[in-house]
């Protein structure tokens, strides 16, 4: 058997705390994620999704990665990734 070939196109922006990750490929364009979003983050793109729909996009500028988007999305095209800040080595100071 032969290995199967797809190809998903991937959105992926920085935001302040992590990243958000849209699966362009995978979005079927139901829109749920911008209904759910309480910021107003999320629009329609240029991309086409699974079904040839308009997939989503994020406005970086708004978004608070609240990750709402994320849990209620059927088809797992959107993923919320944390970056957990850097944590400060303390030095004793000697005398």
């Amino acid at each position: 058997m032969g290995a199967i070939n797809i190809n998903i196109q991937v959105q992926k922006y920085r935001l302040g705390k992590g990243y958000m990750t849209i699966y362009t490929g995978l979005c079927k364009g139901c829109g749920l994620c911008m209904v759910k979003c309480p910021g107003g983050c999320l629009s329609w793109s240029d991309e086409l999704g699974f079904f040839g729909t308009p997939a989503v996009k994020v406005d970086d500028k708004k978004c608070t990665l609240c990750s709402a988007c994320e849990q209620v999305c059927p088809d797992c095209a959107i993923a919320v990734e944390f970056v957990p800040k850097p944590r400060r080595r303390h030095r004793l100071k000697a005398f």
